[in-house]
Formats: C-alpha cells, sequence, structure tokens
C-alpha cells in the first residue's frame, strides 16, 4: 500500500477537530518520578509521537484520585489543582506539534497495587469469589515473579466493596479530575472503562454481583458508567467532548463481560453524551494468555470485526485498537471496520508514522516486532523500552539522533551486515557520515535472517534496515569478508565490527551423528548465506538450498518461509536441546509446518529471554499445537533414534528418552572468539557491537548499533 488517503483524512469527536484519524493508544510507560507530576520526560515522550504527526495524543492512564486507585506511583495523577501546572506544559507542548490531547482518566480498582502497598482499601463493586486461574506462574521466572511481588508489596490494603456513599463520592472526583484535565488545556477525556480497573470491574458479572441499582442486568453494571459521564460534562460545561474505553470480550474469565453487553453499554454511554467509544477487550489477569487475546494482542486487527458490528450500533465515531499497522489501519477505515485507528506499540517503535505516510516514505517506518518487551516494563513497575526504538524513554537526550546532521563527516567501516551493523550504518549514514558496510555473505540480514524466517514481524524489520541501507546511500558490499588489511586500505575515521556471536560444539554424545544440527547449519542452509557442515543436512536438502540461491528464491524472507511450509530438510519428529528464545522460535516455526516437536531444557522456565508476555502466549500455543516441553532436564547422549536425557534434581534424577528423527541443537550460542584482529588498526577507533561481545539477542544488537551510530557525534 503506497497511498494512505482515510487514514490521513481529517475527522472529528465531538466538537474536536482531528487532522488525521490516527490516534496514539494510550500505554503505561512509568516515567513520572513519582509524585503523579509530568515531568519533562513523559512531556518529551508525548510531544515526540504529537511532533510525527498523529491527530491525537491519548495519555496513559491518569489516576483521577492519585495515589489512591493508582497502579503506579510512576504514573500520570489528577486528584488536585496542583497538578495543572504541570499538565499545561504538557498540552502546550503537543498543541505546538498540531496534536490534539486527551487524558485517559482511570481509577485501577482490584488492581490498585499502590493502595495494596501502602495499605488502603482497595475498592472493588463485590468482593469477589474467583480470583484467577493462576496459569501465569508457570512460565513465569522466579526473578520476575520476585519482582512482581515486589511491586505489588503487602502493606495491609485489602479489598473492600464500595458502598453507595463510595460510588457518589468516586463519580464526583472523576467530575473533579475532568475539570482539571480542561483547565490543563487538554481537548478531551477519556474515561477507562476496560482492562478489569475499577469502571471496567462494575460492568462484569464475574467482579460485579451486588444486589442493589448498580447490578444485577447489563444497564444497572453500567450505571456507575453513565453517571461518570454526567457527572463529568456537568463539570466541564460540555466544553470539551468526554467518551469511554470499553472491553470488547472479557477473556478466559468466568461470567466475564461479552459482546452482547458491550453493545448494551455502548449505547447507554451514547445516551448519557459519550462522544466516542473506544473499543479495547482484557481477560483473566493472571491467565498466561489472556492478556494477548484482549489487552495487547498478538494478533493483528484482531477485534475489528466487533468493532465494526458496534459501528453499525451507534452515531459516534468507534476508535479501534490492536496491533494495527498502518497498511491494516487503512483497510479497517476502508471496510469501515472503525472511524479512527488507534496505534500503540506501533507508535513506541516509529514515532513519525503519520509524516512518513503524508511524505510517502511508508517503507521508511519502523516496524514493531510484537517482541512485548515495551509492555513487560510496566509490570515490574520500570520506565518503558523498545527492542527497535533506543530512544523510547529517553527521548531528551535520544529522540533526535538520527534526524541531526553530525558537525563533521567521518568515514566509517562496519564490518557485519547483520542487525547491529545495519543499525549502527542507519544512524551513522542518517547522520551524514559516509558508510561502508562488509558483510561476507551474498545476503544482510546474519541472524536476523533466520529470525525473520521463523518469527514473521521480524520479516518486517529484517526489509526496513535493509531497505535503509539503500534508501541513506550505505556502500553495501555484499561477499566481501573485511580483513583487517582492506580496513586500511579504506582508511576510515571510525571502524564498527558486528560480526555476531559463535556457537560452541557441542559435547553432548551422539551430536556428531548425521540427523543432527545445530541452529547455524540449519539457518545457514535454510537462508542461502552457506551450507553450513555439509554432512549435517540431508542431500535433498544441500540441494534445494543450493538451487533457491541460483533462483534468488532465499533472498525474500516471506517467500522462503512460505517455499519452507513445502519442503523442509527435517525428519517429522524434531527433538530441539535447548529451550532458550532461540530454541522456542525454532519450535514456533516448526509446529507450523507439521512437525511434532519436543524441547528439552535444564531449565525451570522456557525462554527466558523473551518478555514474559510474548512468552505466555508462545509457551502456549506450542502446548495448544502438540509439542512436548520438557524443563528440568538435561541431555546426556544422543542416538540414532532417540535423544535420552535425566529429568528432576540430581540427587533423583530419572533416565528417560523421546524418540527423534531429527535433532536440533540450540545452544552454545557465545560471543566471537576472534575480536583481536580488530584491535587497534593503525590506531583507528574500532568499536564492537552486538552478539560478537555477548549474547544481547536482537535487542541488545540493536541498542548497540544505534550507540555506535550516534557516538560519532
Amino acid at each position: 500500500m503506497t497511498s494512505f488517503p482515510r487514514l490521513l483524512s481529517p475527522t472529528s469527536i465531538g466538537t474536536m477537530q482531528l487532522r488525521n484519524r490516527i490516534v496514539q493508544a494510550p500505554m503505561g510507560v512509568e516515567m513520572v518520578d513519582g509524585d503523579g507530576l509530568a515531568n519533562e520526560a513523559i512531556i518529551a515522550y508525548y510531544e515526540e509521537r504529537a511532533r510525527g504527526g498523529v491527530g491525537l495524543v491519548i495519555t496513559e492512564t491518569c489516576a483521577m484520585d492519585y495515589p489512591n486507585g493508582a497502579n503506579s506511583r510512576h504514573q500520570l495523577g489528577m486528584s488536585h489543582d496542583s497538578f495543572i501546572p504541570s499538565m499545561k506544559e504538557l498540552t502546550s507542548r503537543v498543541h505546538a506539534q498540531g496534536a490534539k490531547i486527551a487524558v485517559q482518566l482511570a481509577h485501577h480498582g482490584k488492581v490498585s497495587r499502590v493502595d495494596k502497598k501502602e495499605g488502603r482499601d482497595i475498592l472493588v463493586p463485590s468482593i469477589p469469589d474467583w480470583h484467577g486461574s493462576f496459569t501465569m506462574v508457570a512460565d513465569t521466572t522466579a526473578e520476575e515473579l520476585g519482582w512482581m511481588a515486589a511491586v505489588n508489596g503487602d502493606g495491609g490494603g485489602k479489598l473492600r466493596a464500595m458502598t453507595t456513599d463510595d460510588i457518589l463520592e468516586t463519580t464526583e472526583k472523576f467530575a473533579e479530575a475532568a475539570r482539571r484535565a480542561r483547565d490543563s488545556g487538554f481537548d478531551a477525556v477519556e474515561i477507562h472503562a476496560s482492562h478489569g480497573y475499577l469502571v471496567s470491574a462494575f460492568l462484569s458479572k464475574q467482579w460485579n454481583t451486588r444486589d442493589d441499582e448498580y447490578g444485577g442486568s447489563t444497564e444497572n453494571r453500567s450505571r456507575f458508567l453513565v453517571e461518570i459521564i454526567h457527572a463529568m460534562r456537568n463539570a466541564v460545561n460540555n466544553e470539551i467532548p468526554i467518551w469511554c474505553r470499553l472491553d470488547a470480550v472479557e477473556y478466559l474469565t468466568p461470567k466475564g463481560i461479552e459482546f452482547e453487553d458491550t453493545r448494551v453499554t455502548a449505547r447507554l454511554a451514547e445516551e448519557a453524551g459519550a462522544a466516542a467509544i473506544h473499543l479495547s477487550a482484557y481477560g483473566d489477569g493472571t491467565s498466561a494468555s489472556a492478556f494477548t487475546l484482549g489487552t495487547l494482542v498478538h494478533t493483528e486487527a484482531k477485534h475489528k470485526h466487533l468493532s465494526r458490528q458496534l459501528k453499525k450500533d451507534l452515531s459516534i465515531p468507534v476508535i479501534g485498537v490492536g496491533r494495527v499497522r498502518p497498511e491494516v489501519g487503512e483497510q479497517m477505515l476502508v471496510d469501515r471496520d472503525a472511524d479512527l485507528i488507534a496505534m500503540g506499540r506501533q507508535l513506541l517503535a516509529e514515532p513519525a508514522i503519520a509524516n512518513k505516510l503524508a511524505e510517502g516514505r511508508a517503507a521508511d517506518i519502523r516496524p514493531c516486532i510484537n517482541c512485548y518487551v515495551c509492555v513487560a516494563s510496566p509490570f515490574f513497575d520500570r520506565r518503558v523500552h523498545c527492542a527497535v526504538n533506543p530512544a523510547l524513554g529517553n527521548e531528551v537526550a535520544l529522540a533526535s539522533v538520527d534526524r541531526e546532521r553530525a558537525a563533521a563527516v567521518k568515514k566509517v567501516a562496519v564490518v557485519g551486515g547483520g542487525p547491529a551493523g545495519m543499525e549502527a550504518a542507519r544512524v551513522a549514514a542518517a547522520r551524514g557520515h559516509r558508510v561502508t558496510l562488509f558483510e561476507a555473505s551474498p545476503q544482510l540480514g546474519g541472524a536476523l535472517r533466520f529470525a525473520a524466517l521463523v518469527y514473521e514481524p521480524n520479516r518486517h524489520l529484517l526489509t526496513w534496515l535493509t531497505n535503509q541501507m539503500d534508501t541513506l546511500g550505505v556502500d553495501v558490499r555484499l561477499g566481501t569478508p573485511a580483513t583487517p588489511e582492506g580496513i586500511r586500505e579504506l582508511a576510515p575515521d571510525q571502524v564498527i565490527v558486528a560480526i555476531g556471536g559463535t556457537r560452541e560444539a557441542s559435547t553432548i554424545p551422539g551430536a556428531d551423528l548425521k540427523h543432527v544440527v545445530d541452529g547455524d547449519d540449519l539457518r545457514k542452509v535454510l537462508t542461502g548465506s552457506g551450507d553450513g557442515d555439509a554432512t549435517k543436512v540431508p542431500l535433498a536438502g544441500r540441494v534445494a538450498a543450493t538451487a533457491g540461491r541460483v533462483l534468488r528464491l532465499t533472498a525474500d524472507a516471506g517467500r522462503l518461509a512460505n517455499l519452507t511450509k513445502v519442503y523442509m530438510p527435517l525428519g517429522k519428529n524434531v527433538t530441539i536441546i535447548g529451550g532458550g528464545l532461540v530454541g522456542i522460535e525454532i519450535a514456533e516455526f516448526l509446529v507450523d509446518r507439521g512437525r511434532k516437536v519436543t524441547v528439552i531444557d535444564p531449565g525451570p522456565t522456557m525462554a527466558p529471554e523473551m518478555a514474559h508476555p510474548r512468552r505466555w502466549r508462545v509457551l502456549t500455543d506450542l502446548r495448544d499445537h502438540g509439542a512436548t516441553l520438557i524443563n528440568n532436564a538435561t541431555v546426556t547422549r544422543i542416538d540414532e533414534t532417540d535423544v535420552h536425557y535425566a529429568s528432576g534434581d540430581a540427587g533423583a534424577s530419572t533416565a528417560e528418552s523421546v524418540a527423534a528423527t531429527s535433532v536440533i541443537i540450540a545452544t552454545g550460542l557465545t560471543g566471537s572468539p576472534n575480536l583481536g584482529a580488530w584491535d587497534g588498526i593503525d590506531g583507528i577507533d574500532t568499536t564492537i557491537v552486538g552478539d560478537a561481545s555477548g549474547i544481547g539477542y536482537l535487542e541488545g544488537a540493536i541498542h548497540d548499533g544505534f550507540h555506535a551510530g550516534r557516538a560519532m557525534g
């Protein structure tokens, strides 16, 4: 898609006029200093998205009674007039960039971590009989559980069912917060009535078992929200629009919100004067998979069919959200699935989406890779960060890095065309330096090329980085191994070495058998970057790989991914030794291609390197598709038909085995042992980045490359 007429067209919500239909979705970023006041860090964060051209910014959840009902001391607050001056600075900076801004007001109810930690009553509609499934515990590391426990604390705060007086008082506090929002210069207010927070809990039959006028029927359960809308509109004299965010569905929650309930609530909200409905979803907050089914979906535009239905019910705009890339958002608008498109993670990765679309530069938009790094941080009350956008969370210092020219142009040599090397080259070239990139293989990408094959979102990143080399005029020399001698001839001012890590040979007895390969062998054959160990891949596989290179079929990661669904040089029963990030992504890839997969790992938790929301999703899907995941087990030997392992504690281990026609060893990844050759080449400054200096996976590679490109001035 090269043009985006619907996404870029102006629209309105109530009396508020917007320059386009792109909305920054509200996402917790944990940037506030601990007092609820908007500081320079969070102002610069929102200012950067406004500068990037969005029509509307919606803030993170702002605690309307801060710190009461807050989920973090590091979120915005609006409980007193003392919050207004810093909020005025925020709104004025966003307005100066041409965008409008709404504040999202919330009381977190049963998940008010601050109330629990500080010993206050935790307000809920009614005391619940059910507290969740807690399936997330099994796939969360002990360290992560410790961090979560520390954040939640236990200062003695207990659940308390709200009285009618509590409801009236809370409604008035919502209204007062709306008045402060208007006085702070906000253009609108969004009521957070989703994601299990207080208003959402009133809407759910599971969490609301009241027998008064606020419980029972959908109309009664919607009463609290309706009264808040009325009170807010009166408080702001209808000068700014008020709307609400609702859950379309409450996944994996017995008696949870169903879409038919939401349709009723949305109509009642419209009748009460809501100017729009922002449709999201939720699920059991203790379930390993519900988070990625509802709140932050793993499937693109998962709920568009529901927002389409809601549009038919209402005369007010519907904001659609849920992993929406620009191409998907444009089609949703064409298909009348929504009136505006909210983007969360995509705008964290790339703040300038709207501007780049308007300039006809869609290919320059840095893609979100759906790795969940950004949303993992708030679970631990930590500042947001992004695997592919190192400036996120530090906009004050880094937002302008790759759009400002360096004071003096330098000649730069980059050794290695993987993600670290390409990111370093991209940033250096964007700043005006003359960059030459050496890549020994016939293709750019390095380990990212295989990662793009096994996980589709990585494919978008590979395409983007590769395109940036052309767009920015990097002199890319493929099939050209760099040597210290060659670097001396080039005479650069700076050398950036990004040669990637290496894989240590396995010492497991039987690792030398012909049906046993390691991750590098598989990567080289499948991606066309080399033959790997010729004795380790069946002849038919080597022939297919050679033909793919000759016909250039392996050059396109998407095409290659489809071809591997037709043919793979592996047997039907595959055992993967090593359940880290690489092993689990390979398992995903193979299960999708009809293989029966077993993963064996010595640790208690698979894929600890993955952000835990993505890990929860992947491990759930693998089990649902029949994969066998064996933790706390050590492989003892491999023979022609089986992989033998010992499971359990060392003092009471049990010898077991699993049949395998193919074995993949996904362990032993380490830094490069060949860095000495790059030390002190005739006094040229040399920087080592990426996995060459220690395994940091994709996030580490991108961040290393970014800072190396920036460091040259």
